[in-house]
């Protein structure tokens, strides 16, 4: 069997300077994404503990919502990473119309979510001013979802074709405006209610709104887009869409698992007072921060798979999995140093609460335990995604994250026999360090395979000892 476009195509830089470059922006992009979060955690910190809890909560919710709904568009990046690689570049643009329009179809199931918010404020058995900020927080935000749904396509987009500056500069013009909008809106500057925590959840939309209009301009204007715009409107297109979603579903559970282990941990840890969850956000913030490195180098394994498999080149794909996955271990093993002998002088940038600092202090030791395998979970997962291989990252999400880390960890915070007595917001955290370490080593495994699985049958469809894509 004869494959002559292949032989045409080169394979995509797979050096450590080419993934730099590509992880870089993508890095900065989500730090500065994060950071928005980051930002609220602080100043409402400033403000106290029911604020900070609030945020906690709402947050928490939120992101539980969204990113489950928004893994499930991701299935557009490894397909546009696969025309980009095959130089079938108008199907890029048509790749990018179907997926909006999964977004707004996905926004009837996420938005109606988000206004119950009894369900979450209930589910954390908040009461009192800390209910009140956190179900004001959701509503604010159901208003932003259209808007970051739309904007997570276009940023799947140009991660997909190695254009990741993009997101990086629209990111951090949002997070400049950050801080002033949150002043505005929580503290009552020129002459606003105060709206405490709630007031974060104002700024956030109104900067998720603009940012979507940015990315739209961006995508009519910028000449690098102009081969992938299409030549006609598209309506929805069923068979494309669900293309898309057979590799997107997965990829939403999958997101779902991991994140909801941690958002609904600082649901159940809320039982525990205002203290303590304040002191679970601030280690699981300044461990998403540290996540982001490991999250970029993933995207871009994700791109590069997708494009050398698209050009018709597995074994540099194959390459590419190994190399990003050495690279994202080495950095997460100094960066698990580095939060281990500078957590104090972090979580005093946080809060000046002495409880708050002590308990954090203990908390962040299992993320430090468990940070290089997060890494390895992380890299592994979206090299997968590039394969298109998505089911078996799911299962091992939902068997590893949820039943181990999340019911594993309600287990041990609330009941502990006959292992311990209770053990509160330090059984979710240890059991979720016991569930990222086994999903690190079974998701490097299984990674592995699916690279083997692919270059050999690749070989077999061009002759063992060709020379052209697939061959040695």
């Amino acid at each position: 069997m004869s494959h002559p476009l292949p032989q045409r195509l080169t394979p995509p830089d797979i050096s450590g300077r080419a993934i730099a470059k590509l992880a870089g922006p993508i890095f900065v992009a989500n730090i500065a994404i994060v950071g928005g979060g980051t930002i609220d955690t602080i100043m409402a910190g400033h403000l106290g503990a029911d604020h900070l809890a609030a945020i906690a909560l709402g947050l928490a919710s939120m992101i539980m919502v969204f990113m489950g709904l928004v893994g499930i568009l991701q299935g557009m990046s490894p397909l546009a990473g696969h025309h980009f690689g095959a130089r079938k570049f108008e199907k890029i643009g048509f790749e990018l119309s179907q997926c909006l329009w999964l977004a707004f179809f996905l926004c009837f199931i996420g938005m109606p979510l988000l206004g119950c918010t009894d369900i979450w404020t209930n589910l954390a058995q908040a009461q009192g001013p800390v209910k009140t900020m956190a179900s004001q927080y959701l509503l604010i935000s159901m208003l932003g979802l259209p808007a970051a749904m739309g904007g997570r396509a276009f940023i799947a987009l140009n991660a997909a074709v190695s254009r990741p500056k993009v997101t990086m500069y629209v990111s951090l013009a949002m997070l400049v405006l950050k801080a002033p909008l949150n002043a505005v809106f929580m503290y009552g500057w020129l002459g606003f209610d105060a709206l405490g925590g709630a007031g974060a959840a104002v700024s956030s939309t109104i900067l998720t709104w603009l940012s979507f209009f940015v990315y739209i301009y961006v995508w009519k204007k910028d000449s690098f887009y102009q081969l992938m715009r299409c030549k006609r409107f598209y309506g929805p297109d069923p068979r494309a869409m669900w293309a898309q979603l057979k590799i997107g579903i997965p990829i939403g559970l999958s997101t779902f698992f991991e994140v909801s282990s941690f958002t609904l941990m600082a649901i159940f840890i809320s039982r525990f007072g205002a203290v303590t969850v304040s002191a679970h956000q601030i280690v699981a913030n300044i461990t998403s921060l540290c996540y982001m490195l490991a999250l970029a180098i993933g995207i871009s394994c994700t791109v590069l798979v997708s494009q050398c498999l698209g050009a018709g080149w597995p074994s540099v794909a194959e390459k590419a999995t190994k190399k990003c996955l050495t690279i994202a271990v080495s950095v997460a093993s100094i960066v698990a140093l580095s939060l281990f002998f500078g957590r104090s002088f972090l979580l005093s940038l946080y809060t000046s609460d002495e409880t708050v600092i002590r308990i954090g202090y203990s908390l962040i030791l299992f993320g430090i335990l468990y940070h290089v395998f997060d890494a390895m979970q992380c890299v592994s997962s979206f090299a997968l995604r590039g394969y298109r291989v998505t089911f078996w990252p799911m299962v091992i999400y939902g068997v590893l994250l949820w039943g181990v880390g999340l019911f594993g960890g309600y287990y041990m915070a609330f009941i502990g026999e006959p292992f311990s007595t209770p053990l509160a917001a330090y059984g979710f955290w240890g059991m979720t360090a016991l569930g990222l370490f086994l999903a690190g080593v079974a998701l490097a495994v299984t990674a592995r395979r699916a690279d083997t699985a692919c270059h050999r049958r690749t070989r077999l469809l061009s002759g063992v000892g060709g020379t052209g894509p697939g061959a040695e």
